[in-house]
């Protein structure tokens, strides 16, 4: 027997989508299966209360005391439901607001120098024409021009070649790398030629347009990652593929449709046609890497962490199902571990700190914390599982860096006073306002070395008590105010919890401890450390004092602190415009040592170690 159908009319954005459904269904449910975006960190497990949206009419299943829990007054009381737990009873009607909109994401990164040597070739050649004296064939003549050895030429183009040759009086622009002809075309178009460099983040995507003649970026689009529906980390997208017969093709399918919407627009505004986007550099993360390729990543997350592949990899374009020209190829540089990346090979490289004989420490700190220490000599890495706690995930008025988030707070004269992104009325706070406003805590002495929220009458600091009266209690949880329901975007007030404080604690300690543990395996000293490289977005943004203040980097290197940008999208770059630098990749892979923290007797001591505050 057939089940009963309903309609749901989703509004987003101004615009009305609609879509027919079975009775029963749960909202997450239809968001994954029609490519929906709605913030939903824990991939609709039903434990981060992220996924809201609002009923404006229709029928749904009653609302249960866990989803009660997530929701404030105000908000059940105008009809905001969770998407992972409301079920569909009839045709309904609900709103997703902007959720989207002004997000904060890190494109420019280090400064690079580099001599302009891509793996791709163009030559403009004029053949001779054939005469009954000299009938060569058209491919021996193309060969000669070019002198090359073995040459090979797909058949497609083959086919086409005799039409290519005489429509343009025998004039052609010949694309090729080493051997490998990869398009012929008609007239003079040796000026032509591009290349993407992409960095695939499990939260955001930035992709880049690169001249491959003169070296110049010509133009940069970015978004957050549209897998971030089925997950903001990588275990619930990983748990998403084993969990859906099809959450692996569903997860690959919408980061390739992402990357082809983003290609299609940088060639369309630049005036590029794709035929002349020849190659494609991704450096990501090794899951990210997996879920592209469709590869199943389901063995990176459980003991003993293997991924399928980490060399380098090459595709055509089209293999991937990247609509392009027949000689566009992707490349997809070489991961290092199940959760060290290629993102972290192209940061190493950007850095240069493989080819220099002082100590660096390259520290990305995102919805996982991936730590590289080390020389020319020698590369050790680590990943710590820090949780996602710095993307406002598991914080519970957290949020990405988005439009209305709380990105700076400081007390100016006793007075506490914040930012958002955008300029907007706050609706939460993101990690560098979470780092911000824990350190504050802690200069004021409200929040005490434990990581304990004190009580009105145990604060003994004249700082302190000027900010005593935000202290509250939500959930009969000790909280702090950050700002109060009249000013806030949601209306109602923004807090720290003690909870929230505990996730940082924890977060911040593993990234500490893995420091430590790099350090003691290197058997080296804090103070060898000549350079400190914060990569990615978080790292840029936060206040780098108040990072030292909680214990997530060390004090004793905070004046060698490099921001060094979206280090991965620099390497990706260098990597795009010097084949030399492509192949360095492959060197910092193989000269790198990863350390298993989780199979590390000291990593756990010195992680309770890093629980303090205050202690480095």
């Amino acid at each position: 027997m057939d089940k009963k159908k309903c309609i749901v009319s989703i509004l987003l954005d101004g615009d009305v989508k609609r879509i027919t459904s079975e009775l029963g269904s749960v909202f997450m449910d239809i968001f994954h299966k029609n490519n929906i975006y709605i913030e939903a960190p824990c991939g609709g497990k039903g434990i981060c209360g992220k996924c809201k949206v609002k009923l404006l009419r229709g029928s749904v299943s009653e609302m249960t005391k866990l989803e009660s829990s997530f929701l404030s007054q105000m908000e059940k009381e105008d009809g905001y439901r969770l998407a992972c737990f409301t079920k569909i009873l009839g045709d309904v009607e609900i709103a997703i607001e902007g959720q989207l909109e002004g997000a904060q994401i890190l494109s420019t990164g280090l400064e690079y120098f580099v001599d302009i040597s891509p793996k791709i070739s163009k030559k403009f050649v004029q053949l001779d024409r054939p005469t009954v004296d000299n009938q060569r064939d058209d491919l021996d003549r193309l060969i000669d021009s070019l002198g090359i050895d073995n040459p090979h030429i797909h058949i497609s183009l083959l086919r086409e070649l005799a039409q290519i040759l005489r429509s343009s009086d025998f004039k052609a622009t010949i694309t090729y790398d080493g051997n490998q002809i990869l398009d012929v075309e008609k007239g003079n178009e040796s000026k032509k030629s591009y290349g993407l460099a992409i960095d695939i983040g499990t939260t955001t995507v930035v992709c880049y347009l690169i001249d491959l003649i003169t070296g110049q970026q010509i133009d940069i689009i970015s978004g957050l990652n549209a897998q971030r529906a089925y997950g903001g980390d990588v275990i619930s997208r990983i748990q998403y593929t084993m969990e859906e017969d099809d959450g692996l093709s569903r997860l690959r399918g919408a980061i390739v449709e992402q990357l082809s919407e983003f290609i299609h627009e940088l060639a369309y505004r630049n005036h590029i046609s794709i035929n002349h986007i020849y190659n494609i550099l991704i450096a990501g993360n090794t899951i990210m890497g997996h879920l592209l390729l469709g590869i199943d990543p389901q063995h990176i997350a459980a003991s003993p962490f293997t991924p399928v592949v980490t060399q380098a990899q090459v595709y055509p374009a089209s293999q991937l199902g990247l609509k392009l020209g027949r000689g566009s190829r992707v490349f997809i540089l070489p991961h290092i571990s199940g959760y060290v990346g290629a993102d972290v090979v192209a940061g190493v490289l950007a850095s240069g700190m493989d080819r220099r004989e002082e100590l660096s420490l390259i520290l990305d700190i995102g919805t996982n914390g991936e730590i590289v220490l080390g020389n020319k000599e020698k590369l050790v890495c680590c990943s710590t599982a820090a949780g996602p706690a710095f993307e406002g995930a598991n914080i519970l008025h957290g949020m990405g860096g988005t439009s209305g988030a709380i990105n700076t707070i400081i007390l100016d004269q006793g007075k506490l006073k914040y930012t958002t992104i955008g300029n907007k009325p706050p609706l939460g706070i993101c990690g560098s306002g979470i780092v911000d406003a824990l350190a504050l805590l802690l200069d004021a002495g409200i929040v005490d070395e434990t990581g304990r929220l004190l009580d009105e009458e145990e604060i003994e600091s004249e700082a302190g008590l000027k900010l005593a009266d935000r202290l509250t209690q939500i959930g009969g949880l000790t909280a702090f105010t950050i700002v109060d329901a009249r000013s806030s975007g949601t209306g109602e007030p923004i807090v720290i919890t003690q909870k929230d404080i505990r996730e940082v604690q924890l977060a911040k300690s593993a990234i500490a401890a893995g420091i430590k543990v790099l350090i003691n395996k290197m058997d080296k000293d804090m103070e060898q450390i000549a350079r400190l490289y914060l990569a990615g977005g978080f790292g840029s943004y936060i206040d780098k004092r108040n990072a030292c203040r909680i214990g997530l980097i060390p004090a004793k290197l905070q004046h060698r602190i490099v921001a060094m940008g979206n280090g991965a999208g620099t390497g990706a770059i260098l990597s795009l415009l010097s084949y030399e630098k492509y192949e360095r990749t492959a060197l910092i892979k193989n000269m790198t040592e990863y350390v298993e923290l989780s199979s590390t007797p000291e990593f756990q001591k010195e992680y309770v170690n890093c629980m303090y505050f205050g202690k480095q």
